[in-house]
């Protein structure tokens, strides 16, 4: 099952309302790229939600957890990114690094 289908298919509408919501939200907070993302990712800058959807700075919601790795559309908590910094982090997962005994 590719990940066409899950966008297209259950949940696809809650997950538009809960981006929608997400893009207010960060225009009368002004929150930064990545805010809230449990992972560390996002640079931290300025979003303009004003800038066409096709502008590498535009806003962008992200899952957390890739719908490719597993991730569900809705259910998950979503993040604000400029589509350049959600395009660079692509499906990458947070790592964890242990210590050497």
């Amino acid at each position: 099952m590719g990940s066409r289908s899950i966008r297209d298919g259950k949940g696809h509408r809650a997950y538009r309302r809960k981006q929608a919501v997400l893009k207010r939200r960060t225009k009368v907070e002004d929150l930064p790229c990545g805010y809230g993302s449990p992972s560390g990712w996002g640079c931290g800058e300025h979003i303009d939600t004003e800038l066409p959807d096709t502008d590498r700075l535009s806003f962008t919601a992200d899952h957390d957890e890739a719908i490719d790795n597993g991730g569900s559309l809705v259910g998950q908590v979503l993040v604000p990114m400029h589509r350049s910094c959600n395009s660079r982090k692509s499906n990458h997962v947070a790592t964890e690094i242990w210590a050497a005994t």
